[in-house]
């Protein structure tokens, strides 16, 4: 099983992050991926923390995409980086019970 690892301005240090509490005390963004169709979305983590818990791995999020109707998704994290690009669309997850 991989984790996710981060390089800092430090060439010895590296964050491991196997969690979305770790990820979210780095601030860090959920980008997800339809394997299939390439779609992607983005995720604040502390917004999924606040959702799937602190302790869940992010690669075990369901994460289904809306165009393909499949789950087949690559989760990777990434530094939001709102220099360089104009314009980010980041969703809010939403968890909904049934009847």
């Amino acid at each position: 099983m991989t984790m996710f690892w981060f390089r800092s301005i430090s060439p010895r240090m590296a964050i491991e992050i196997d969690t979305i509490g770790k990820a979210a005390l780095h601030d860090l963004l959920v980008l997800v991926e339809c394997k299939l169709c390439g779609k992607q979305a983005r995720f604040h983590s502390k917004d999924l923390a606040g959702v799937y818990g602190h302790t869940r791995d992010p690669r075990s999020l369901p994460f289904k995409c809306e165009k393909c109707d499949t789950y087949e998704c690559k989760i990777m994290m990434e530094f939001p980086d709102f220099d360089r690009v104009r314009e980010k669309v980041i969703w809010r997850p939403v968890k909904i019970k049934g009847p």
